[in-house]
């Protein structure tokens, strides 16, 4: 019963997850939409003054004027774990000599606990999620079609989660040159307005994908490599 119970609670997951597959750097949807991911770096508006925020501004709202299509604009927060980076720093406590040194780094690491048990630390990331929506029609009539259509658009058709559409590779090929010229003038765009943007790898999709899920997840911080 256990296995049984398992199996239907996987497919009931699956069916909540629109994700067919992800390759080339590119998320496919079980309806044959492609979507590509770009990672924004932030900036403080209240670092700039009146004037900058002004102008920055209004190149934000000529960029989103000028596109032909629509983008998602995706902030995820997530709380920050450090103790990865605390325990790197205990062990190499061993290795100090110096009295004061070991004193200065145990009251450091008591300050860093004691900071982090009193407040949520939180990282911010931001991504700007590009769409292309290839028309697949279906074999059905046509007034169904007609329907199926407009229902995909507003998203308000629920089978779309759980029916796969099969691209042959000519056509995912056809529809992902598609998406990356689109991703390109999206990033060209930004960097124009003085954003660092990446674009975000499949290796980087999955976990991304993953922790959208699972929202209570905590990330552990990579101070341990660059401040150690």
């Amino acid at each position: 019963m256990s296995n049984q119970s398992n199996i239907v609670n996987n497919k009931s997951t699956q069916y909540l997850v629109p994700i067919n597959e992800i390759r080339n750097n590119v998320v496919v949807l079980k309806n044959s939409a492609l979507r590509s991911i770009v990672e924004v770096d932030g900036i403080n508006m209240d670092l700039l003054d009146n004037e900058a925020q002004e102008n920055l501004l209004s190149i934000w709202q000529s960029f989103l004027n000028n596109l032909d299509f629509s983008i998602q604009i995706l902030i995820v927060s997530r709380k920050v774990n450090v103790d990865e980076y605390l325990s790197n720093v205990e062990s190499r406590v061993a290795n100090i000599e110096e009295e004061m040194l070991i004193s200065q780094t145990n009251d450091y690491i008591n300050f860093v606990r004691d900071f982090v048990n009193n407040n949520n630390i939180i990282d911010k990331k931001y991504y700007v999620v590009i769409p292309y929506d290839p028309v697949v029609f279906k074999k059905s009539a046509f007034g169904g079609q007609i329907k199926d259509l407009f229902l995909g658009i507003f998203n308000l058709n629920r089978e779309a989660f759980s029916q796969d559409v099969i691209l042959s590779e000519s056509e995912f090929q056809k529809h992902y040159q598609q998406l990356i010229l689109r991703q390109e003038t999206v990033m060209a765009q930004l960097q124009q307005a003085g954003l660092s943007v990446k674009l975000v790898t499949t290796n980087e999709i999955i976990p991304l994908i993953h922790n959208m899920y699972n929202p209570d997840t905590t990330i552990k911080t990579n101070l341990s490599k660059d401040n150690s």
